[in-house]
C-alpha cells in the first residue's frame, strides 16, 4: 500500500506510528504486512519501529494481542472488553484472555481534578462539598472516583472525566475503522470475525459511555424498576450536581462479592447467592434492561445483606419479543429439547449460508445432557450460558449485540454465585422462578390490548375485505378486468376461486371468535351472564358456532347456495335408497 492511498485525516495523525510499533513488537508484524502497512513502515523513522521481542513471541497469540491492547492504551482496553462481550464471534480462548485486561492507568493531578469539577459545576469546589479527597479511589481510562461530602454531611462519590478524552477517543476511533476496513478487505480469515462491524459496535458503546448523562439515566431507570425491593440497591443521583462530564451519586460502602473476607462476614450467602439469581432473571425476562458489566467490582454486598450495583455505564436492552424467546429457551432446556433450542436460537440470530441444524441440535442434547440435573459444584467447566454460546460460536451463528452481552454478564455473575455458594442448585432457583412468569404470560386478564387489537383487526378485516372481493368481482363480470382465456373452465376455475375465499374467510373469523372467547374468559368471570355463563365468552363461543357452521356448509355444498340439491340435505335417505339397490 502506498502511504499516499492511506486517508489524509488517518496518514496525518502522530498516533498510527505508534500503534504500529506495538503491534511490530508483539509479533504482528505478519499482519501489519498484509493489510498493507509495510510500505508505510518504511516511510516513518527507523527510531520509531522496533523488532518483535523474542520473549513475547514465545507466547500464545490470545496472550500476545491482550498484552499489545494493554499497551496501545485507553481506547483499545475498551475494543478488547468489547470484544470478550462478543463470545459468539471471537473464540473462546480469546474471549477468555480478554476478560484479563485491566483498565487502571495513573490518575491525573489534583490540580487539575479540581479545575475540571468547578468549570464543570460553574462553582467552587468549597462552595459545593464540606470535604472533597484529591486521592481517588479508583482510576480508569475513562474517569476517576473520588469520595466527598456534602454540606448537609452525605457522602457522595464523584465520577469525573479524563481531561481531552473526547479528542483521544476521535483520533483512536479514526485509525480503528481504517484498520478495521483494511484487515477485512485483504485478511480473508478474519472476515468470519466482522472486524469492522466490531469497531461500529464499539464505536457506539463508547459514545454512550462516555457521556455521563445516559448514565445518570440508566441508573433512574434501574433503581425504578426495583423501587421497593427488599434485596436490591441502586445508589441516588444527584441530578443538580452532575453533568455530561461529572456524576454525581451517593457513596454505596460494601464488599465486592469477590472479596477474601466475605465468607466471614456472618451473613446468609446462601440467600445472597439466590437474589444474584433473581436479579439475572428479573433483569432479563422482567424489565428487558439490564447491567452489562456485573463484574465482582459493580456488586457490592452491603452490612445489611442488600445487593448494591455500582458503575452503570454499559447496559443493554431486549425488547418484549426476544424476551419471550428467552423464556421459552429455558423453558426447552428444562424439557430437554434441542430442536426448540435450535429453532429458538435460529428465530433470534443469523446462521451463516450451509448451517447444519442437525449437527447443532446434535452439540445442545450434548451439553444438556453434561448440565441438566448436575449441581454446581460438580461443574467442572466453565457456566452452561458460556459453554452455550461457544457452541452457537462454533456453528457461527450471529446474535444481536446485545444478546451477546446480556450472555457475558449472565455468565459473570452466574460465575460470581458460584464462588459464593457452590451448593446451591440453579434448576431449583430457575425454573420455578420462570414456570411463574409463564403461567402469568398465559393470564388472559392481563391481555385487554391484546383481546382489543385482535377485534379492531377482526373488524377490518370483515368490514374491507367482502367490499373489496365484491369490487373485484364486479370488475371481472363488467369486464374492467379481463383475462385472455374464456370458457367453461374459467368460470369452473372463478367458482372455486369464490368457494376459497369464502372458505378462508369463514375459517379466520371463526378461529378468531375461539381466541376471543379463550383470551377473555379469565377477565370475565365477574362480567355479565348470559343463561349463568359469562358474557363475552358465551356470544364469542356464538359467533364461533355460527361462522364454523358456515365453514361446514361450504364443504357440503362447495358448487354454492345454487346448486344445492335436497338429497345432500337429506343424505339418510339418499344412503337408504342406495342400499336397496344393491339388494
Amino acid at each position: 500500500m502506498s502511504i499516499v492511498s492511506i486517508p489524509q485525516r488517518i496518514r496525518s495523525l502522530k498516533r498510527l506510528p505508534q500503534i504500529l510499533k506495538v503491534l511490530l513488537q508483539y509479533g504482528f508484524g505478519d499482519a501489519v504486512a498484509r493489510i498493507g502497512l509495510d510500505s508505510v513502515l518504511q516511510r516513518v523513522k527507523s527510531s520509531v519501529i522496533s523488532d518483535a521481542d523474542p520473549t513475547v513471541v514465545k507466547l500464545k497469540t490470545e496472550e500476545r494481542i491482550r498484552l499489545a491492547l494493554q499497551d496501545l492504551g485507553p481506547t483499545f482496553v475498551k475494543l478488547g472488553q468489547v470484544m470478550a462481550t462478543r463470545p459468539d464471534l471471537i473464540p473462546l480462548e480469546l474471549v477468555t484472555e480478554l476478560r484479563k485486561l485491566q483498565d487502571k492507568v495513573e490518575p491525573f493531578s489534583r490540580e487539575g481534578i479540581r479545575q475540571l469539577v468547578e468549570d464543570e459545576l460553574g462553582r467552587p469546589v468549597d462552595e459545593v462539598f464540606s470535604e472533597f479527597d484529591d486521592q481517588p479511589l479508583a482510576a480508569a481510562s475513562i474517569a476517576q472516583v473520588h469520595r466527598a461530602t456534602l454540606k448537609d454531611g452525605r457522602k457522595v462519590v464523584l465520577k469525573i472525566q479524563r481531561p481531552n478524552l473526547d479528542e483521544v477517543i476521535e483520533t483512536d476511533l479514526a485509525i480503528l475503522g481504517w484498520l478495521a476496513n483494511e484487515a477485512e478487505e485483504r485478511i480473508p480469515e478474519l472476515r468470519r470475525y466482522h472486524p469492522v462491524g466490531l469497531v461500529d459496535e464499539f464505536e457506539k458503546s463508547l459514545t454512550k459511555e462516555i457521556d455521563f448523562e445516559i448514565e445518570a439515566y440508566h441508573m433512574r431507570r434501574f433503581a425504578a424498576n426495583f423501587v421497593g425491593d427488599p434485596d436490591i440497591h441502586v445508589p441516588a443521583v444527584y441530578e443538580e450536581l452532575s453533568t455530561s462530564k461529572v456524576l454525581c451519586e451517593e457513596f454505596v460502602d460494601g464488599m465486592p462479592l469477590n472479596h477474601p473476607d466475605l465468607k466471614e462476614s456472618g451473613l446468609d450467602l446462601e440467600r445472597v447467592a439466590k437474589n444474584g439469581i433473581r436479579l439475572i432473571l428479573e433483569q432479563a425476562l422482567v424489565h428487558g434492561f439490564f447491567h452489562g458489566d456485573p463484574h465482582p467490582g459493580n456488586v457490592l454486598l452491603l452490612a445489611d445483606g442488600r445487593l448494591g450495583m455500582i458503575d452503570h455505564g454499559l447496559w443493554g436492552h431486549i425488547t418484549p419479543e426476544q424476551q419471550d424467546i428467552l423464556l421459552h429457551w429455558l423453558t426447552a432446556i428444562a424439557l430437554k429439547s434441542p430442536s426448540t433450542l435450535a429453532r429458538l436460537t435460529l428465530k433470534v440470530g443469523e446462521p451463516p449460508p450451509g448451517f447444519d441444524r442437525l449437527a447443532y441440535e446434535r452439540d445442545i442434547r450434548t451439553l444438556m445432557d453434561r448440565y441438566v440435573g448436575v449441581e454446581l459444584e460438580e461443574l467442572d467447566s466453565a457456566s452452561v450460558i458460556t459453554d452455550s454460546i461457544e457452541v452457537v460460536r462454533r456453528h457461527r451463528i450471529k446474535l444481536p449485540p446485545d444478546f451477546a452481552v446480556l450472555a457475558r454478564a449472565t455468565a459473570t455473575l452466574e460465575g460470581i454465585v458460584r464462588e459464593l455458594f457452590p451448593d446451591l442448585d440453579f434448576q431449583q432457583v430457575i425454573y420455578p422462578y420462570v414456570q411463574r412468569l409463564v403461567m402469568q404470560r398465559l393470564d388472559f386478564s392481563r391481555a385487554g390490548p391484546e383481546v382489543m387489537a385482535l377485534v379492531l383487526g377482526l373488524q377490518t378485516f370483515v368490514n374491507e375485505v367482502p367490499g373489496q372481493l365484491e369490487q373485484l368481482l364486479n370488475d371481472v363480470s363488467t369486464g374492467r378486468f379481463q383475462v385472455g382465456v374464456k370458457g367453461e373452465a374459467v368460470d369452473a376455475l372463478a367458482q372455486t376461486g369464490r368457494m376459497a375465499g369464502m372458505r378462508v374467510s369463514l375459517a379466520i373469523v371463526t378461529a378468531s371468535f375461539i381466541l376471543v372467547g379463550a383470551m377473555t374468559s379469565a377477565q370475565a368471570l365477574h362480567d355479565r351472564h348470559i343463561f349463568g355463563l359469562p358474557a363475552l365468552p358465551f356470544l364469542a363461543l356464538v359467533g364461533a358456532l355460527l361462522f364454523g357452521g358456515g365453514l361446514w356448509l361450504t364443504f357440503l355444498f362447495p358448487k354454492g347456495p345454487q346448486k344445492i340439491r335436497l338429497s345432500r340435505v337429506l343424505w339418510w335417505r339418499a344412503l337408504r335408497r342406495k342400499r336397496k339397490t344393491r339388494r
